[in-house]
């Protein structure tokens, strides 16, 4: 019995003594937060991003509206002449009406899909810069960790090189 009281009492001792060790290695190393979220919204250059994407897919989406309103315009004179079509004619407009819905919705999901891809794209480019000038920064004022600010419970504001950050990548 006194054998197994004095390993627990030295397996605390060396745990405490790790436990000081380790808060003393941590009590030299420096730290900083950033939101990456925040500093993204803020960027002058993200809606400059969103106007080039904008000008890329406009001829696009101009057609994908035109192919619409034609649509509606089949839709609509098949409502207004089914009373004087033949059966056949009337089978033969509303399979042609929903051919071209088929080939306005797949043209559709095609362009949301190419959109959402260049978005990402351009998302990743400049997540990539904003990691890149983050590494400068810590690099520059010696810190040790860089963390996301989301997730971390609580860090003092003089942690928080966002401003930082979002003022290279301004200027940059």
């Amino acid at each position: 019995m006194k054998n197994i009281i004095k390993s627990l009492a030295l397996a605390t001792a060396i745990v405490g003594m790790s436990v000081g060790v380790s808060a003393t290695a941590s009590a030299q190393e420096k730290i900083a937060v950033v939101d990456v979220g925040a500093v993204f919204q803020q960027l002058p250059e993200r809606e400059e991003i969103a106007q080039s994407l904008q000008r890329e897919f406009s001829e696009r989406i101009e057609r994908m509206q035109q192919r619409e309103e034609q649509i509606g315009e089949l839709r609509d004179r098949i409502q207004r002449d089914e009373e004087i079509m033949s059966e056949d004619e009337y089978n033969q407009s509303m399979m042609e009406f929903q051919q071209r819905v088929q080939e306005a919705q797949q043209a559709g999901q095609q362009l949301n899909e190419e959109m959402r891809r260049r978005q990402n794209e351009e998302r990743d480019r400049v997540l990539r810069r904003m990691q890149d000038i983050i590494a400068e920064i810590a690099e520059e004022q010696g810190y040790d960790i860089v963390l996301e600010a989301n997730g971390v419970a609580y860090a003092r504001s003089s942690f928080d090189i966002s401003s930082r950050v979002l003022e290279v990548m301004s200027n940059d």
